[in-house]
């Protein structure tokens, strides 16, 4: 049997974002047929070892890489703390891994998370057939739209700054690029990032996933009615642009039965109430806070479109979930969102001008309203869409396409250089 070494910075077992990223690779990866060890923090451990115990996983060995107090704490002191702690776990992950291969002779090795083509892994040092990916990490947030992030938008313009940085000073960016056998990215952004790096060759787009415990078996369909509900989900994040949504619903048509409902918190909460204030939709607009993940399914099966214009994101899950739940999309023409949504599963509005933007995403709703036999057919395509997109395809496909070929002994790791642009 086969030995995968795989790196996930972030892994817990029942989460969304990077966290479920990380469990969904290790745990499915061991059920096709290979024997994996796992390098992770040891802040999901409690949960892991609970979730082993429920369903046990033979194939599956955890190595938890724990860290001195204070660089945990590091963790928490911002951008730039955040990291630093990923940085020195990253060594501590390698020198983790130089043990391991003492005692397992291992086939290939997999860096799963954090999805950051910048933060990058120090794996590829094991000089092992190793697979960088997906990454994302390409998509920069339109200079127009600073008036969303508040008083966060010198804090979105330092992590560019930064990310630009270690995109050329970081060798566990840059090396990664040019040793791993193939780099898989997440998004067309993040691609022509990669090509920017001189690394053309064995470079693949691949989506994340979507669990098949969380989205329905079969397709939602909604009973006719005479009003629109839309949902948001999500972590209240700048980036997130929660206030560009309520300014395009500021603009529908007041005498239309529309209402929307907010699910999630974070630290743009404490604006939540000002933007339902300066937007006049205090009969539009519920808020309800952070849910746990069996209510969200709730409030995506009650909904009738999804509606999200992060202005920064790789690819969110949230609109995988929302279309596993029969539900179609209004969203943004950019970075990730862009490619998961197409026109026959939503409506993607073209990032121009805020004021053009918003007036769009009122005119994308109001067409929902009004379109109403158009958009359950486009709920079905989107249900389709997040189908195939299940988790247990996708590492099917993953394994397939790109460990079968590292690991066929007749096919020779190719030089590192043959793989960087002539």
């Amino acid at each position: 049997m086969k030995k995968i070494l795989i790196s996930a910075y972030a892994c817990i077992p029942d989460l969304g974002s990077e966290e479920g990223n990380g469990w969904f690779y290790s745990s499915l990866i061991s059920q096709q047929g290979y024997k994996v060890w796992c390098l992770t923090r040891d802040l999901g451990k409690t949960r892991i070892e609970q979730k082993l115990q429920e369903s046990p996983y033979p194939n599956l060995t955890f190595v938890y890489v724990t860290l001195p107090k204070w660089i945990d704490k590091a963790y928490w002191f911002g951008l730039l703390g955040m990291y630093f702690h990923y940085l020195y776990w990253q060594w501590s992950a390698l020198k983790a891994a130089k043990k391991l291969t003492k005692d397992h002779q291992f086939d290939l090795v997999h860096h799963v998370s954090y999805t950051s083509l910048q933060l990058g892994s120090f794996l590829y040092k094991l000089k092992l057939p190793f697979i960088y990916g997906p990454v994302g990490g390409g998509q920069i947030a339109p200079d127009n739209m600073r008036h969303y992030f508040k008083e966060y938008w010198s804090k979105e313009k330092m992590r560019s700054w930064v990310s630009d940085l270690m995109l050329r000073f970081n060798p566990g960016c840059y090396q990664s690029v040019r040793y791993a056998d193939y780099v898989l990215a997440w998004n067309e952004d993040t691609r022509k990032m990669i090509h920017g790096l001189g690394r053309t060759k064995q470079v693949e787009k691949e989506f994340g996933g979507v669990g098949k415990h969380f989205i329905p078996i079969d397709p939602i369909t909604r009973p006719s009615h005479n009003s629109l509900e839309l949902v948001w989900v999500g972590r209240l994040m700048p980036r997130k642009a929660l206030e560009l949504s309520l300014h395009g619903l500021s603009k529908v048509d007041p005498g239309l039965p529309i209402h929307l409902t907010i699910v999630g918190d974070g630290e743009m909460g404490k604006y939540v109430p000002e933007y339902i204030a300066q937007y006049k939709l205090e009969n539009r607009v519920t808020w309800v806070g952070k849910v746990n993940y069996e209510q969200v399914k709730e409030y995506y099966r009650k909904a009738d479109v999804f509606l999200f214009t992060s202005l920064r994101d790789t690819g969110p899950a949230q609109l995988m979930e929302a279309m596993g739940y029969s539900l179609p999309v209004v969203t943004l023409f950019l970075h990730g969102q862009a490619e998961l949504v197409d026109d026959t599963t939503g409506i993607r509005v073209p990032v121009t001008e805020p004021e053009s933007v918003a007036a769009n995403l009122a005119k994308a709703i109001e067409w929902m309203y009004r379109n109403e036999a158009k958009r359950m057919e486009m709920g079905q395509n989107a249900f389709l869409f997040a189908h195939r997109q299940k988790w247990e395809l996708k590492i099917k496909h993953i394994t397939q396409k790109y460990y079968s070929p590292i690991l066929d002994q007749s096919i020779r790791r190719p030089l590192a250089m043959s793989n960087l642009t002539e």
